[in-house]
């Protein structure tokens, strides 16, 4: 089989991007944030549609294959590639792409996966110039004693000159992403079974048998839609990610606290007496923020919040967010390491600066968290992501196949067979933030494939 065609066409993912550097300059209400003014280069307003590029493969067989490329909702931060926009990404993928797929049999996927992660594009930035120092003088001691001391006065710099350049870059992850679901797809077509059986096969993977726990996104409804998880029987929740600390955590903690605790009310409420779900919640850096990062004043307010949310176990991710990897990694290993000491049950979850394969093995290799968020958008290729689980694994460290709300039905159908092939610890449920359709989409498309996989299985058992 081979592909004979590709076809390009812009897609909307079910979010938003958003500007995180304006967020977190001051809070932009949810009705404003499509007309204010962003920090970010490339954005037009705060908030703006998540738009995309799909790749449709066409095989020679007549069927077409299809891989969406989006990014993740806060992108441009914490070491993230730029934002994702998608008329370049129609250009890049129709002259780069493309090319290189074109005619392609459809054997290996990983083979093929890895030459679309080595391509490389030319682009033209604008880049500071090199100041240029004015010659110094030395001036004679009559010209000191009868001229004004401002005319000896280094002159004014004016404005930082900048001039446009040609670099050679790696294609954004979100295009190497979309590609190699449609690859994918292909393979799988290509011999007959499912996604997660290609991965299995190609990293020689015992097939999977059961479900891979879920994690919602409650979005801006965190009592709503953490209500709806409850029901739902999630085996973590709510997500409830942080964009206003003073409403949603409060300058000393006391509003993360009372939510903790009507949380875990409501989960005695809701759920049965053998319901136990992790209590999962994405603080995007705030308790950092709130207490200048340290580490005794941190403590505390986790010991707060673990109180709060008896008896089920709290789990934080991004409890700081630090100004580069080598920091984060420390940051996360010190607070992990006070937490065992106070003999506490939080857990730590690494999301931010853990990027690529590479950053993902350097915080494993650190020790650095409990559980690391594998952002499958951010790691380009989704080989890499099915890597960075082995990686997590072999560091007995807990992989949480991740994502971003901003996604398509396409791309969180894929993630599903990557979690069941690699038996993720953790998987979220995407796209969007309604909770129920993103519910839905996981756990069937799960249940379909486990079906699939244990026919396979049950017809190989019966030819033996």
């Amino acid at each position: 089989m081979r592909i004979v065609d590709v076809l390009i066409v812009p897609v909307t993912g079910a979010g938003y991007y958003e500007d995180q550097a304006a967020l977190e300059a001051g809070h932009v209400p949810l009705p404003q944030r499509f007309t204010a003014q962003p920090l970010t280069p490339g954005f037009h307003a705060v908030r703006q549609i998540a738009r995309g590029v799909s790749i449709g493969l066409v095989l020679d067989d007549g069927r077409i294959t299809w891989g969406d490329c989006v990014a993740v909702a806060h992108g441009h931060t914490a070491g993230r590639a730029p934002l994702f926009r998608a008329g370049e990404g129609l250009a890049t993928v129709r002259d780069i792409v493309a090319p290189l797929l074109t005619g392609q049999r459809v054997g290996s996927f990983r083979e093929i996966a890895n030459q679309v992660d080595a391509l490389t594009e030319t682009a033209k930035m604008l880049r500071a110039q090199a100041p240029v120092e004015p010659p110094v003088q030395d001036p004679s001691l009559r010209a000191l004693l009868t001229a004004p001391a401002r005319a000896f006065q280094q002159p004014r710099q004016a404005a930082e000159p900048t001039e446009w350049v040609t670099i050679e870059r790696r294609l954004h992850p979100a295009i190497r992403y979309g590609a190699s679901q449609a690859l994918l797809q292909a393979t799988a077509l290509a011999r007959g079974g499912t996604m997660a059986q290609v991965i299995a096969d190609e990293w020689d993977l015992a097939l999977p048998r059961t479900l891979v726990p879920l994690l919602a996104q409650s979005g801006h409804e965190r009592h709503y839609h953490a209500e709806k998880m409850i029901v739902h029987g999630l085996d973590s929740l709510p997500h409830a990610a942080v964009d206003d600390i003073s409403q949603q955590v409060g300058r000393s903690g006391d509003e993360m606290t009372r939510y903790l605790r009507w949380l875990a009310e409501r989960i005695r409420q809701l759920g049965d007496a053998e319901y136990r779900p992790t209590i999962h919640i994405d603080l995007r850096g705030a308790l950092g923020r709130i207490f200048d990062n340290q580490m005794g004043q941190m403590l505390g307010q986790l010991r707060a919040w673990e109180l709060a949310t008896q008896p089920y176990r709290l789990r934080v991710e991004d409890p700081v967010i630090m100004g580069s990897r080598a920091a984060q990694i420390e940051t996360l290993k010190t607070l992990r390491q006070y937490i065992r000491l106070r003999k506490m049950n939080a857990q730590i979850v690494a999301g931010k600066w853990a990027n690529t394969l590479a950053d993902i093995r350097a915080f494993v290799d650190a020790g650095a968290a409990d559980a690391i968020q594998i952002t499958m958008p951010e790691l380009g290729g989704i080989h890499n992501s099915v890597e960075a689980v082995l990686a997590c694994r072999a560091g007995d460290t807990g992989a949480f196949i991740g994502g971003s709300q901003t996604e398509t039905s396409l791309s969180a159908k894929v993630s599903v067979h990557v979690a069941l092939a690699t038996s993720a610890d953790l998987l979220l449920a995407k796209p969007g933030v309604g909770v129920d359709e993103a519910i839905s989409l996981a756990r069937n498309e799960m249940a379909r494939t486990l079906a699939i996989l244990r026919r396979a299985t049950s017809d190989r058992g019966q030819g033996d």
